[in-house]
């Protein structure tokens, strides 16, 4: 049998880390109308009736300041390609718009903010519902469009295109590189 030690449940302290986030960049109109973008890793899938996301963020963000504000935000899925982008997004000073981190926004079809033209899927979504805790809130956004680039759909393996890449820790992150699948029984 395996031995088994105690696990903090501080998420700062893990190493490794059991719950692994996905790496996004999510983007939002600031106050006086310029873009914002930010690298998140804390979004899911909620729901399918209505389809919603739900994105883990902390209230001092402008991220979510944005969101409450506007109601209104672009979740935008990089390839690993763009891993070292992500992390220098967190560094750049506000306001923070997707120019900044050299990336070129395009315009989305049902929200204000846009779309990132170098990430592989694009989520328009809108503000559902949201939860506070403390310094974070859950926000629960409702995709009301979707983009994807047409090579991930005439990809053999649509993952291989897509190398999505998740946060493990530090300035660790790991790549889907590839899909597989179970034998049939």
């Amino acid at each position: 049998m395996k031995e088994k030690v105690p696990f903090s449940t501080d998420k700062h302290s893990w190493n490794p880390s059991p719950l692994l986030g996905q790496i996004f960049l999510v983007t939002t109109i600031n106050e006086d109308g310029i873009t914002n973008i930010a690298p998140k890793s804390w979004i899911s899938m909620m729901a399918f009736n209505p389809p919603l996301v739900v994105l883990g963020c902390n209230h001092e963000h402008q991220t979510a300041q944005n969101i409450i504000r506007s109601r209104e935000f672009v979740v935008n899925v990089p390839g690993d390609d763009l891993a070292a982008t992500a992390w220098e997004c967190a560094d750049l000073p506000h306001p923070r718009p997707v120019e900044a981190a050299g990336l070129t926004p395009l315009p989305a079809t049902r929200v204000a903010p846009p779309l990132i033209e170098e990430c592989r899927v694009h989520l328009e979504c809108t503000l559902y519902k949201r939860l506070s805790f403390g310094l974070e809130v859950v926000i629960f956004g409702e995709i009301l469009a979707g983009v994807i680039d047409q090579a991930a759909l005439d990809a053999e393996d649509p993952y291989a295109y897509l190398r999505l890449f998740t946060y493990l820790e530090g300035r660790q992150y790991g790549v889907i590189e590839r899909a597989e699948k179970l034998a049939d029984n």
